[in-house]
């Protein structure tokens, strides 16, 4: 499933950049790119979330709820969540972006993998990933 969901269209893209520019370090390079412009919007999401965080972390609220609570992990999270809503912050706001992109990266590396294929089994394998639209070009 992993494959033919993720590396088999990965693999098809980098090989299609690979025959509009026919440099292989040239086409990785491409491919990166476009993959970082598609998680962009990820990673900018990962860092506002980031940024909030620490704009609360650093509030005189946050610092005293901790010191006043410091014993009593339950109200602590009750209170924090309670400042979490005011501020408009999402706690999992800088992990789960960084969670979605993590497949995406290593699909990425895998493709690059795949591509580069050094024996015959592992050329057998690569034939078998292509779609044929990029096996003709």
């Amino acid at each position: 499933m992993w494959e033919t969901i993720v590396i088999q269209p990965f693999t098809n893209i980098l090989l299609l950049i690979y025959s509009l520019v026919n440099n292989f370090g040239i086409s990785i390079i491409l491919f990166t790119i476009l993959i970082r412009l598609i998680t962009h919007p990820l990673t900018v999401k990962q860092f506002k979330a980031t940024q909030s965080m620490q704009k609360l972390q650093e509030d005189p609220r946050y610092k005293k709820m901790q010191e006043k609570y410091k014993d009593n992990r339950e109200k602590l999270a009750q209170e924090q969540m309670k400042l979490y809503k005011e501020f408009g912050i999402n706690p999992m706001g800088s992990c789960l972006p960084t969670l979605i992109q993590i497949p995406i990266i290593f699909g990425l590396w895998q493709s690059v993998n795949r591509a580069m294929a050094a024996s015959p089994m592992e050329l057998y394998k690569l034939e078998q990933l292509i779609y044929p639209f990029v096996r003709n070009i």
